[in-house]
């Protein structure tokens, strides 16, 4: 007596196993972008609040000092890491966009229409690999170096008048 399993039976035609991948991926491409954007938007206008804060309420205090030039000098320092941490905050959200961008073409690419209907054809292939990579790595790398000129900041607020202390030093020798 000869035991023989049967063929093997598949629970799904391919083309319905097609159609559930489909929309598997184009439901994971809108849900993926709706939370990022809005953690994002998020994280963007909070880092944007805080240094343009930072400048209004600096530029506030030092109004009451214009006619006190030395009293300026010790705060120039203080005013750039604000400025620099506006820029950061804009360069990790353009590489957040550029990376978004380039995820919803991958998403585009694996959601493969000729698969519903050429037996042949399965997942496309991802169009964009080490720039998605990248921009997701200089978008958070941006994002520290916005919150450490937070970090910065402050600390030349608090000891505004060390730092001119030292670098005059170092210049007044060039």
């Amino acid at each position: 007596m000869s035991e023989t399993a049967p063929p093997k039976q598949f629970m799904k035609q391919r083309q319905e196993v097609a159609e559930i991948v489909f929309k598997d991926y184009k439901e994971m491409q809108r849900a993926t972008f709706d939370i990022a954007a809005q953690w994002g938007r998020w994280l963007t206008a909070s880092l944007l609040l805080i240094h343009g804060g930072g400048l209004f309420g600096l530029f506030t205090f030092l109004s009451g000092l214009a006619d006190k030039p030395q009293a300026l000098a010790h705060y120039q320092l203080t005013v750039w890491w604000f400025v620099a941490g506006l820029l950061f905050t804009l360069l990790a959200g353009f590489c957040t966009w550029i990376n978004w961008t380039m995820n919803s073409d991958n998403y585009d690419a694996w959601a493969n229409k000729a698969m519903l209907w050429d037996p042949e054809e399965w997942v496309g292939e991802a169009q964009h690999t080490w720039g998605v990579a990248a921009t997701f790595w200089a978008s958070i790398a941006f994002g520290l170096a916005s919150a450490g000129c937070i970090v910065g900041g402050a600390f030349s607020i608090l000891h505004g008048r060390l730092v001119p202390n030292f670098i005059m030093p170092m210049t007044s020798s060039f």
